[in-house]
């Protein structure tokens, strides 16, 4: 099953680490999607769905951070080209 959410943040909780054998704590990336207020579906209801939750390693963030960044800049470029295609 796949939903959307609309909105992303991400934190260190305090309560987010992994033990590590040996002692010690890797402390990780919390990543929240979630639907901010007045988010609707496509029949114009709002849409409440429960909040997403993932941590992270923070090797596994940074990457994720990279990809993202990538991604975000593709998409930013193909909306340019497709809205100067429609004026």
């Amino acid at each position: 099953m796949s939903d959307f959410r609309f909105e992303i943040e991400a934190s260190v909780p305090s309560r987010a680490y992994e033990r590590l054998i040996g002692g010690g704590d890797l402390r990780l990336v919390r990543v929240r999607l979630f639907n901010g207020p007045g988010v609707v579906d496509e029949r114009g209801r709002l849409r409440r769905r429960p909040d997403v939750f993932t941590d992270l390693r923070p090797d596994e963030a940074s990457q994720f951070a990279f990809e993202l960044l990538a991604a975000a800049a593709r998409a930013r470029d193909l909306s340019a080209k497709s809205l100067s295609h429609t004026r």
